[in-house]
């Protein structure tokens, strides 16, 4: 091989690694999202954010209330037997507090919920939200 052919043989693989990386960073860029929401849950309610993921990825989030809440992470079947009745089934759970601040990687492809209970039975509770999912960059 000539120092021409071999010029062109790496600028090639240059431009392939460039539009490789490209479409990855695209792709990984994508998959992520953010979310802050103030809500207001009333006394024997919950609030339910569904959570998107896979296996390889994360998300931050950041819970403040002015009274104590139970912030719960379930899938599906979580969901329905908290809907039912019978209280929730957690992958990840803090109880009786009122700030939480945790990067939690998501155990399985497909989504999950985020469950936000009061502990109170006074009246309304005010809940600050931050969540970041995806491929969380620090």
């Amino acid at each position: 091989m000539g120092p021409l052919t071999m010029k062109r043989i790496e600028a090639l693989g240059f431009t392939i690694l460039v539009v490789g990386l490209i479409l990855v960073a695209a792709t990984l860029w994508g998959a992520s999202y953010s979310f802050q929401e103030n809500v207001v849950i009333s006394s024997g309610g919950y609030y339910v954010y569904k959570l998107e993921g896979y296996d390889w990825s994360v998300i931050q989030f950041s819970i403040k209330s002015t009274e104590p809440v139970t912030v719960c992470i379930t899938d599906e079947v979580g969901l329905r037997i908290l809907k039912s009745g019978d209280g929730a089934l957690c992958l990840f759970k803090v109880d009786d507090t009122t700030s939480v601040e945790k990067i939690w990687r998501f155990p399985k492809d497909g989504p999950m919920y985020m469950i936000i209970i009061p502990e109170s039975n006074g009246g309304p509770v005010s809940v600050s939200i931050h969540v970041k999912g995806g491929l969380v960059l620090w």
